[in-house]
């Protein structure tokens, strides 16, 4: 697996990744409804443009297995590609993010218990939570913060 910071190349790899975040969301994220996806979707790409860091995880033959965003210090985004759950793929971005981006915060939906559990799992704790999304949507978010030692990760 190759963890690549993404630089120049968004527009080139932006199809992929939506492509990619709306597999994994389909898997993930059962609550959601087709119309909340569609309505989703460009404001996926706006944002994947202008995170501050963007991390992509690759086979050696360029197949894109998962992608995270940072900025300032709180992982934005992560999504695996569903061929890919259970493979590491995402510890790995997590990994990348507390070590080398020393991201410390992310929030997470309720509902997506299987990414609330991966968080607890590699030393996140929930600090809070809201009701709703950031777009107001009925859709509870934990706030999380990672606390635990980076010798748990090994």
């Amino acid at each position: 697996m190759i963890l690549e910071k993404v630089t120049e190349k968004r527009i080139e790899l932006l199809s992929d990744i939506v492509a990619l975040w709306e597999a994994s969301v389909r898997k993930t994220h059962t609550f959601l409804s087709e119309e909340e996806m569609i309505k989703l979707r460009p404001l996926v790409s706006l944002a994947v443009k202008k995170v501050q860091i963007l991390l992509v995880a690759k086979e050696e033959n360029g197949t894109l297995m998962g992608f995270m965003g940072i900025e300032n210090k709180k992982i934005e985004m992560l999504f695996v590609s569903p061929a890919f759950f259970g493979k590491r793929v995402g510890k790995a971005l997590l990994l990348s993010a507390v070590k080398q981006y020393h991201a410390v915060l992310v929030d997470v939906n309720e509902q997506n218990t299987k990414a609330l559990e991966f968080y607890k799992r590699n030393g996140f704790f929930v600090v809070s939570r809201s009701q709703t999304d950031k777009s107001g949507n009925p859709f509870p978010i934990l706030h999380m913060k990672w606390g635990q030692a980076e010798s748990t990760w090994e």
